[in-house]
C-alpha cells in the first residue's frame, strides 16, 4: 500500500490514511487502498471491528484539488465512482468501523466519517463540511447522514455556512461521540475498538444491519417483528450458548476460541 499504513492491536484493524504533505487529501489510489484494507479486514476471523485515522496534522484536509481540476478540464482519466460514491453503502456491510480524527477534517475529509460507525476526535481538531465555500455541494450521502446525527437545524447551518467546528461543539451536537487528549486519541479509540471487537461477530453485524436498517423506518410493529426474529436466531447461535456455559462456570465468556 503506497498511500496508507496498515496494523492491528488485540482484534482492532488498523488504518492510517498517510499522504502527509498533501495533509492526506484523498486521491484515487488512496480511496482504493482504503477499500482493499477494510475488505481485507473484513474477511479476517482475527479483526473484529476496524479504526480510521490519519498520520500526521490531518486526518484528511478532504478530496485532492488537482484531481477537481483534470474533472472540469475533461482530464480525469479514471471515474471516480469506482472508488467513492459507493463508501456509504460500504461501509453499511462492513465490520464495525471507528473513524478517529485528528488535526483537520474537512470537506470529503469528515463526509467520510458519516457513514462510519463510531466517530471519535481530539482535543484540537477542527471540522468543517466546507462545500458551499469552494463551490461544491456535499456527497458520499451527507446530506442525509448529517441530519441523522445532529438534527436538520443544525445540518443546515454546518452545511451552508462551511464554518469550522471546534471539538466541544462537535461532541456536543452528536457530530462526535468522545474528545481526547491529542496524544490519547489513538490509545483510547483502540480501547472502544477492541471493546467492541471483543463480541461476538454474527452479533455484531445483525446489530449494526438493524441499527442501519430501522433508521427510516417508520412501522414500529416491524421493528420489533424483526427484532424478534434476529434474537431467537441469536439464541441458538454458538456465542451465545458460550456465554451461557461461562456463565455457569463463573468466568468471561471466549467468543473467538
Amino acid at each position: 500500500m503506497k498511500n496508507i499504513i496498515v496494523d492491528h492491536k488485540d482484534r482492532v484493524g488498523i488504518i492510517y490514511l498517510n499522504r502527509q504533505e498533501y495533509l492526506n487529501a484523498f486521491d484515487d489510489l488512496m480511496g482504493y487502498e482504503l477499500r482493499v484494507q477494510i475488505q481485507k479486514f473484513n474477511s479476517d476471523p482475527h479483526i473484529g471491528s476496524i479504526l480510521v485515522s490519519g498520520m500526521g496534522r490531518a486526518f484528511s484536509a478532504g478530496a485532492d484539488v488537482g484531481g477537481f481540476e483534470a474533472t472540469v478540464n475533461g482530464e480525469q482519466k479514471e471515474n471516480r465512482i469506482n472508488n467513492f460514491d459507493k463508501w456509504p453503502i460500504f461501509i453499511k456491510n462492513s465490520k464495525p468501523v471507528i473513524c478517529a480524527l485528528n488535526g483537520f477534517a474537512v470537506g470529503m475529509g469528515i463526509t467520510l466519517p458519516l457513514s462510519c460507525d463510531i466517530r471519535l476526535m481530539a482535543k484540537s481538531s477542527k471540522i468543517s463540511f466546507r462545500f458551499a465555500a469552494i463551490g461544491l455541494t456535499p456527497e458520499y450521502g451527507s446530506s442525509h447522514l448529517l441530519s441523522q446525527i445532529v438534527g436538520y437545524g443544525k445540518a443546515m447551518e454546518y452545511m451552508l455556512s462551511g464554518r469550522f467546528i471546534d471539538s466541544t461543539e462537535a461532541l456536543e451536537s452528536g457530530l462526535v461521540n468522545h474528545v481526547f487528549e491529542d496524544n490519547e486519541l489513538i490509545d483510547e479509540s483502540i480501547k472502544i475498538a477492541n471493546q467492541i471487537a471483543q463480541n461476538p461477530e454474527w452479533q455484531l453485524s445483525e446489530i449494526k444491519k438493524m441499527m442501519r436498517g430501522h433508521l427510516l423506518f417508520d412501522d414500529f410493529d416491524k421493528v420489533i417483528e424483526t427484532e424478534s426474529k434476529i434474537f431467537r436466531q441469536s439464541q441458538d447461535t454458538e456465542a451465545h450458548k458460550e456465554f451461557l456455559l461461562a456463565f455457569r462456570e463463573n468466568r468471561k465468556p471466549n467468543f473467538h476460541k
